[in-house]
C-alpha cells in the first residue's frame, strides 16, 4: 500500500504516519503539513527524526493545503492507494480572520477530496468529529447518536466546519460518482499515553487534568467519551486494509462506556464542584482572551463542556472491529503502544 497522510505533525497525523510505517503491507507514505514534522519540534530531547519514523518509507512534504501545488509534490511519489484526511485546525485562532479557518479547514478539504477523485484513488478515509451532533440543552447521557442522526451544531466553529466539510465531501462524491471507496471516521475525544505524555497536546483534558484544582461541573449531565489512541489506529487500519465492503461509509468511533464529570474528577484525584452555566460560561470567555486563546475555552465550547453528546460506536463492530480498552482506560492513559516509550522513560501517571 502506499498512503498519503494530511496532517502529518498533529497528534493523530503523527501516529498514523509512525504506526503505518511499521507495517509490512505499507511500502511507502506520504506525509504532508503545513508546520516541520512532530519530532523536529517537540520536546523528545535528542532524539532525532529517523528515531521516530522510521526507514525510507516515509516523504515529508511542508505545504499548506489551501495552497495549490502540493498535489503534484504528491503525485512525484506516485498515485497513493489510499488517501488518509486528518489535517485541521482545530482551535480557533485567536484574532485571526475567518477566511483563515475557512482556507486551513474547508478549502483545503475540497483539494484533498478533488486530488482523491481526480486521481481515482482507491480508499479515502476522512476524520470528522462527533461534535458535529451538536451540544444542546436536549442532549442527555441516555440519548446517543447513531450514524444515522443529523448534524445540529451551529455555534461551536470545530463542529460547525466539520459538519460543512462532510456536506461537500458527500455532494462531491455523489457528482463525481469516483471509483475511490470512502470512509468518513468521526470518533469522540481521543487520548492515551501518547496524546497525555509525548505528543502533550494541550486542550481542554490537559486544563482540567493539570491546570485546574477543581473540576468545575456545569450540568447534571455534564460527561465525556473517550477513545483510546490505538483503538482508533485499529479502526483506521480495518477501512484501510479493506474491511469495509460499501463504496461510501460512515463510522462513529466510541467504546460503549463514558465518564460523568464528577466520575472524572475522582478518576483524576481532584474534587468536582457544581457551578451555574452562567459562570462556567463567563469563566470560558475570561481564560480565552485573558490568555489569547492559548487555553483552549472558546466561548461556544461551554456548551460541549455542559451538554454531552454520546455516540453508539457498535457499528464498526459489526466489520469484526473489537474495542480494546474503555473510556476510563484512555483516560487514564496508562495501557497501550505508547505506555512504554521506545526510549524505555515510563509515561507520568
Amino acid at each position: 500500500m502506499n498512503i498519503f497522510i494530511t496532517g502529518s505533525s498533529g497528534y493523530i497525523g503523527g501516529m498514523l504516519v509512525e504506526r503505518f510505517s511499521e507495517d509490512p503491507r505499507v511500502t511507502s507514505i506520504v506525509a504532508l503539513d503545513m508546520v516541520a514534522p512532530l519530532s523536529s519540534k517537540s520536546d523528545f530531547g535528542s532524539a532525532k527524526k529517523s528515531d521516530f519514523f522510521p526507514g525510507g518509507k516515509i516523504s515529508f512534504i511542508t505545504h499548506h493545503l489551501g495552497d495549490p501545488g502540493w498535489e503534484e509534490k504528491v503525485l512525484a511519489h506516485g498515485i497513493p492507494d489510499i488517501v488518509i484526511h486528518c489535517a485541521y485546525v482545530i482551535r480557533e485562532g485567536y484574532g485571526k480572520k475567518r477566511e483563515w479557518q475557512i482556507k486551513s479547514n474547508i478549502a483545503a478539504a475540497e483539494r484533498v477530496f478533488d486530488f482523491a477523485f481526480k486521481n481515482q484513488v482507491k480508499r479515502l478515509i476522512h476524520f470528522s468529529t462527533v461534535a458535529s451532533y451538536g451540544a444542546l440543552p436536549d442532549n442527555s447521557t441516555s440519548k446517543r447518536f447513531t450514524e444515522e442522526d443529523s448534524f445540529r451544531e451551529s455555534q461551536y466553529l470545530y463542529g460547525v466546519d466539520k459538519k460543512i466539510i462532510e456536506e461537500k465531501l458527500k455532494r462531491m462524491y455523489q457528482t463525481a460518482k469516483p471509483a475511490t471507496q470512502v470512509c468518513v471516521v468521526r470518533p469522540c475525544a481521543v487520548t492515551g499515553p501518547r496524546g497525555q505524555f509525548m505528543f502533550k497536546r494541550f486542550g481542554l483534558l490537559r486544563v482540567v487534568k493539570y491546570g485546574l484544582p477543581i473540576v468545575p461541573i456545569t450540568g447534571p449531565d455534564s460527561a465525556r467519551q473517550y477513545i483510546h489512541e490505538d483503538d482508533l489506529l485499529e479502526g483506521v487500519k480495518l477501512m484501510a486494509g479493506g474491511g469495509v465492503v460499501s463504496k461510501y461509509e460512515v463510522f462513529n468511533l466510541a467504546p460503549s462506556d463514558f465518564l460523568l464529570l464528577k466520575d472524572m474528577a475522582k478518576e483524576i484525584g481532584k474534587v468536582s464542584v457544581r457551578v451555574p452555566m452562567f459562570l462556567g460560561k463567563i469563566a470560558f470567555g475570561a481564560m480565552w482572551h485573558l490568555s489569547r486563546g492559548k487555553i483552549p475555552t472558546v466561548p461556544a465550547g461551554i456548551n460541549s463542556y455542559t451538554y454531552p453528546i454520546i455516540v453508539d460506536g457498535s457499528k464498526i463492530t459489526k466489520l469484526g472491529f473489537k474495542y480494546q480498552y474503555t473510556a476510563k482506560a484512555a483516560l487514564r492513559a496508562d495501557c497501550g503502544y505508547y505506555s512504554l516509550d521506545k526510549y524505555n522513560r515510563l509515561a507520568k501517571m
